[in-house]
């Protein structure tokens, strides 16, 4: 998707600028001017040609944050430097020493100073010829400053909402941005930190079924075995002797207790009429 966005805006850059060739002959070329008059048609396309590729477009890539974009036009605009760098010397393309080589360079460069510079002719009426000539130079900048400045203003803006909601967080807060401040870098997706060693994890007893229930049980070193042997004999339930009943034997009533006296109480003797009887059994006089 970025190589798109990058291939698009570079390719149409190009188309747009091949649009105002057609208005022949060109207004600018390499070493010189070619006056003419232009149309109603070659100016406003020349002003939107302007605002589109040295205002706006910059403006969206650093809004959106789209870079490739950017980055496309700014390699459109790198064109417009070629030709006052690598243009050879007269010497090279004409009298004895020319050279087809140089001579081919030489074409090459011109045509491309010619497409460059010919959406700007028609601004020529508003600021002059040199300032038409040299406005294909400044896509090259903008490309790269416009988007610079938005992304800092949105860094300072970042920090400052930060700072106002949580003041004492601000310290060792993370930047929201998708890139690295340092590298210049897109982030990499943060990956979750890897324990060292080895994770045992307890294990969870679930609710025991009717099948684990009825699973015998394991068998434990040590432990005595104990087998219960069940036979599977019909019984003869008319040879089993009903249960007698039990007698009931009935007890003696409990005896009485004699209240028990504290070894400190005095005895009272008792008296008997007994006691004055005489042997006869009667009782004296």
């Amino acid at each position: 998707m970025r190589r798109d966005y990058f291939t698009c805006v570079f390719l149409a850059s190009i188309a747009g600028a091949l649009m105002f060739v057609l208005f022949e002959p060109l207004y600018l070329k390499y070493g010189g001017v070619v006056y003419r008059e232009f149309g109603l048609i070659e100016s406003i396309s020349s002003v939107f040609y302007a605002v589109a590729f040295l205002i706006a477009i910059p403006l969206y890539a650093g809004y959106k944050r789209k870079y490739w974009i950017a980055a496309g036009l700014a390699c459109y605009g790198v064109l417009a430097y070629l030709p006052s760098i690598f243009y050879p010397k007269q010497v090279l393309i004409t009298g004895e020493s020319a050279s087809i080589f140089h001579v081919i360079v030489a074409m090459v460069l011109r045509g491309i100073y010619g497409m460059v510079n010919a959406p700007f002719a028609a601004l020529s009426r508003l600021w002059g010829d040199d300032v038409a000539a040299a406005m294909s130079k400044w896509i090259l900048p903008m490309a790269i400053v416009i988007p610079l400045i938005i992304r800092t203003i949105r860094f300072y803006r970042d920090a400052y909402v930060a700072e106002q909601l949580n003041p004492a967080a601000v310290v060792g807060a993370k930047s929201n941005s998708k890139f690295d401040l340092k590298t210049g870098e897109e982030k990499a997706d943060e990956k979750e930190p890897e324990v060292l060693g080895t994770v045992i994890s307890a294990p969870v007893k679930p609710s025991a079924t009717e099948e684990e229930l009825d699973a015998p049980t394991p068998e434990i070193e040590g432990a005595k075995e104990e087998k219960i042997m069940i036979t599977t004999d019909k019984v003869d339930h008319e040879k089993i002797e009903a249960p007698q009943k039990e007698e009931v034997i009935p007890l003696p009533p409990p005896k009485p207790v004699a209240p028990e006296t504290s070894k400190g109480a005095i005895r009272v003797p008792t008296i008997s009429g007994d006691m004055f009887k005489s042997k006869d059994g009667e009782e004296p006089e």
